[in-house]
């Protein structure tokens, strides 16, 4: 909170840090204490158990979505910010927390213990390289956060193709962790 109040212009973008820590985190102490090897001895099937992963992710985005606001709540007590809040850019930067996972729970069931702190240093210099460059995608594409920000009911279409895009993507990724987590002898 203290990095995205200390950033109050560009305060949205802080939204991924609460998540993604707390994913990693999470993922971290399951390697460290051997969580896995607890949850699989349960009398319950593995996809649940890699499905309870994945719905993880909505209080974790919940938690960072209240921390966003908080940082914009905070900014404006102070008087360091007027203007309204963009939802638009605010949920579609929570929005990306899912894919990253996308990402990071298939390497997590993959890799294991053997190489999980690789895998988080790569995905935290990942947030902190993909956080100050954010601004200079707005210069180098202009129109697409125009595109983002118009609200016309043209582009319903577009966004239906998005959504549609974006949950696959996380079905396809879930499909990958379920058949790594179920052929892994733990």
């Amino acid at each position: 909170m203290v990095i995205g109040y200390s950033n109050l212009e560009s305060y949205i973008v802080s939204a991924l840090f609460p998540s993604m820590l707390m994913l990693m985190n999470a993922c971290s102490l399951d390697v460290q204490h051997n969580n896995q090897r607890f949850l699989v001895s349960l009398p319950l099937p593995r996809h649940q158990l890699v499905l309870a992963k994945y719905l993880s992710l909505l209080p974790y985005a919940a938690i960072s979505l209240t921390c966003t606001l908080l940082i914009y709540l905070a900014g404006v007590a102070t008087g360091r910010t007027i203007e309204p809040i963009a939802w638009r850019e605010l949920l579609l930067v929570i929005a990306c927390f899912p894919l990253l996972a996308s990402f990071y729970f298939p390497l997590y069931y993959w890799l294991g213990q053997k190489g999980m702190q690789i895998v988080n240093m790569i995905f935290m210099m990942l947030v902190m390289i993909g956080y100050p460059a954010i601004p200079s995608v707005n210069k180098k594409f202009p129109g697409l956060f125009d595109w983002i920000n118009s609200a016309t009911t043209d582009n319903i279409l577009l966004w239906a193709i998005g959504g549609m895009a974006y949950l696959f993507f996380i079905y396809c990724s879930y499909l990958i962790s379920l058949r790594v987590f179920v052929k892994k002898d733990i």
